[in-house]
């Protein structure tokens, strides 16, 4: 395949990918400088018992070899109000943490994002190739969920962060 064909398909499976819907996560840690954060889309369940999860970080992100050094992380699941917090963290560089109430987790001593939809303090157990990403795998340590029910998560769907009206949040929260 060409340099130009092969791009042409990348185009084409980012935009075809965009139509998937998902929710927007921050990976944070406590590196020797301070923390570090950076924002995914890949992040899922991975195993029931033992509970594990998976994400998949850019091979190009200068946070998540801060992050990977101490071997522990934070999973930060944003709530719908958290779209500049998102935002912030999806960007190279700068003070990502300027303005973000956040506390240590107690395992991971990673930063937990105040107001976030849930938390899950993990323990690296594989890193693996995936093309210009790398994938991870991760025991899970501890966990919280927000117990405000009117508090939801923050979607991403074709580059945009759409929400559903309050009649559907009241049928699936019930």
């Amino acid at each position: 395949m060409t340099t130009t064909a092969h791009r042409a398909v990348s185009e084409d499976f980012r935009t075809v990918l965009s139509h998937f819907p998902t929710g927007v996560a921050v990976l944070t840690g406590l590196g020797t400088d301070g923390p570090a954060g950076l924002t995914v889309q890949s992040f899922m369940a991975l195993s029931l018992d033992p509970p594990m999860i998976l994400v998949s970080v850019d091979r190009t992100s200068t946070s998540w070899p801060i992050i990977a050094d101490t071997g522990r992380f934070a999973v930060n699941v944003m709530s719908k109000s958290q779209q500049d917090v998102a935002l912030s963290f999806a960007r190279s560089g700068g003070p990502k943490f300027d303005g973000v109430e956040w506390s240590s987790g107690t395992h991971t001593q990673a930063p937990l994002i105040a107001d976030s939809q849930a938390w899950l303090e993990c323990e690296i157990a594989n890193t693996y190739d995936g093309g210009d990403h790398s994938i991870i795998t991760a025991h899970v340590l501890a966990l919280r969920a927000c117990d405000d029910t009117r508090s939801h998560p923050l979607l991403f769907f074709r580059s945009k962060f759409p929400q559903l009206d309050k009649a559907h949040w009241e049928t699936l929260c019930t």
